[in-house]
């Protein structure tokens, strides 16, 4: 089913989270233990590569709160004058409170949640956390500047198609 939305779920103790995955975004095997789904987002025309969105669930009670996750994504990004201030928006999906996070500047990806070590330059995060009944679920997407912007609406339907079962 080329280029058609697909389903995708990810197993969880009390409360099981499907969402609906853009047309022409590629199902990866997740770089780490910590994600429950990885992504490739196609690269936008002039860009050297595309972007990536990661899903995180550590499990019940665990994962830090909104507040703490945001404050890391913001320690990964630098810019002129230190670490960009991320720009957040809350949101109701499915009845359930959501942030969004959006950042710019120079990535430098965690290892341990199986980023890339190499700084990257002119990224643009477009994130949303979502509280969950007994522990939130993290979606960061992450590329180039222009692949993301090419990319926000299917990122925004993304996060409007998070469901509980």
């Amino acid at each position: 089913a080329l280029g058609l939305p697909q389903e995708s779920a990810a197993p969880a103790a009390g409360a099981e989270l499907t969402w609906t995955v853009p047309a022409g975004w590629a199902t990866e095997t997740p770089s780490s233990e910590m994600r429950k789904a990885q992504y490739a987002i196609p690269a936008a025309a002039g860009d050297a590569e595309g972007g990536q969105c990661a899903v995180f669930y550590f499990g019940p009670g665990q994962g830090g709160d909104i507040r703490s996750n945001v404050d890391r994504w913001a320690t990964q990004f630098t810019g002129p004058g230190g670490h960009p201030t991320p720009a957040i928006t809350e949101t109701m999906v499915g009845g359930r409170k959501v942030l969004k996070v959006t950042m710019e500047g120079t990535y430098n990806a965690s290892t341990m949640t199986g980023g890339d070590a190499v700084p990257k330059p002119g990224t643009l995060l477009l994130g949303a956390i979502v509280e969950g009944p007994d522990s939130n679920w993290f979606f960061k997407c992450t590329g180039p500047a222009k692949t993301m912007q090419e990319h926000r609406k299917e990122f925004d339907a993304l996060v409007e198609s998070v469901r509980f079962s």
